[in-house]
């Protein structure tokens, strides 16, 4: 395996490669790595890529064991705007890909499951250390296949929710607060993918998709808030919910997927919380196939929109389980998504009421797991990250590209 470019490769470091750019109707995309795993970003729902003053970050697989117990990863960083990248750290450990945040100091936090001890790991690396030699916090218990990480930093702490049905309050100088058990199987199915957002007042918001009992098929998906930093949770604008919370539609949770969508794999994407709504989008892979992007309102937790069967602006549509949405205080709403093989951008000027194009790759990929960074960058880029699979249905191989992209929005 090594560092590619999508046309030559130039050596600049010994761990940095020069990686040609595709700009294609405002889209850059950079390969990382060529000859990385299939699942190299899995997991298109938590934050793999994020940016401060001190650069890019980004966390991928590079390789894996059937066993999951033998998979190398690493975290990279540009401080090129995303052109070229350097190995910050690696490892071979028996985890999934790595979930990142950062903070106004620029410090990267890093969490990550262990399949093999049963604990998650929390590693900061810090701005004025260069981000060199890691501080490594055990979060007992913690490991679980998916994962998502929010930072709170107005509270000094990070919310680390795994679909094991734990939830972990950890403070910034790697001290676990807090660990509970905040979900349990109900009738029909079990927590499978977890996501965290935030309102600008502190309320935290939790959704997740379920998986049915003993099946592939994701069941259904839900969301509750707290307004107490995780003490305890509640239905928005609604009772007070007592923990574990059943997390399948038998449970107290409001339900986003519609009556008629259990015998269909419902996925939740992304979901952020944004001026007073709360934006979901998600697939409902029936037939047809449905598209939804959805907004709610907040504080009473009641639906206002659902635009579906299919996502889209004027002429360009979203359709797939992967994407994220993008924004800052301020700022539009925008979503990336799969369009056909080619990354494409959605922007909302409004709120979510209604949508417009914003961007298409000119370059068709083998999208797998795209996710990005959930705040636009101070210097005015959404950024994410994909595998581009070789061929998408050898997802075990070792032919796979890791890649970085950008798209330059108004500051």
């Amino acid at each position: 395996m090594g560092k590619c470019s999508c046309g030559a490769v130039v050596l600049v470091a010994a761990l940095v490669l020069m990686s040609s750019v595709s700009a294609g109707a405002g889209f850059e995309v950079v390969c990382v790595e060529d000859g990385v795993h299939g699942y190299a970003t899995f997991q298109s729902h938590n934050q793999k890529v994020v940016a401060n003053a001190h650069g890019v970050f980004m966390t991928y697989l590079r390789s894996r064991n059937e066993a999951y117990t033998a998979q190398g990863w690493r975290l990279e960083r540009s401080v090129d705007g995303g052109k070229t990248f350097a190995t910050v750290f690696e490892a071979v450990d028996a985890t999934n890909p790595a979930v990142l945040e950062t903070d106004a100091a620029g410090n990267v936090y890093l969490v990550r499951p262990d399949f093999v001890d049963g604990n998650a790991y929390l590693y900061r690396f810090l701005a004025e250390k260069d981000f060199k030699d890691p501080a490594i916090t055990t979060i007992p218990n913690g490991a679980a296949g998916k994962f998502c990480l929010f930072l709170d930093e107005a509270r000094g702490q990070l919310y680390y929710f795994a679909h094991n049905n734990t939830f972990h309050v950890i403070g910034l100088d790697g001290v676990v607060r807090r660990s509970v058990t905040l979900l349990a199987g109900g009738e029909h199915a079990v927590l499978q993918y977890p996501l965290l957002s935030m309102a600008r007042d502190g309320t935290l918001y939790a959704a997740w998709t379920t998986q049915k009992h003993g099946e592939y098929m994701y069941w259904d998906i839900h969301f509750m808030c707290s307004r107490d930093a995780g003490e305890s949770w509640c239905v928005p604008g609604g009772s007070a919910l007592t923990l574990p919370i059943v997390a399948d539609d038998g449970g107290p949770a409001p339900r986003i997927t519609l009556d008629d969508e259990f015998d269909a794999h419902t996925w939740l994407s992304s979901f952020v919380f944004k001026e007073d709504k709360l934006h979901f989008f998600y697939l409902a892979q029936s037939k047809p196939p449905r598209e939804h992007y959805m907004r709610y309102d907040a504080a009473t937790g009641k639906r206002e929109l659902n635009m579906q069967p299919a996502f889209a602006g004027d002429t360009l549509s979203i359709r797939g389980l992967d994407g994220f949405f993008a924004t800052r205080e301020g700022k539009p709403l925008y979503a990336i998504g799969n369009g056909d093989g080619h990354l494409v951008c959605l922007v909302s000027r409004d709120n979510g009421a209604t949508w417009k194009d914003y961007a298409r790759s000119e370059e068709h990929f083998n999208l797998y797991a795209i996710g990005g960074f959930r705040r636009i960058t101070d210097d005015g880029y959404i950024i994410g990250s994909f595998t581009d699979s070789k061929p998408v249905e050898d997802l075990c191989g070792q032919n796979s590209r890791a890649c970085f992209f950008k798209l330059a929005v108004p500051k």
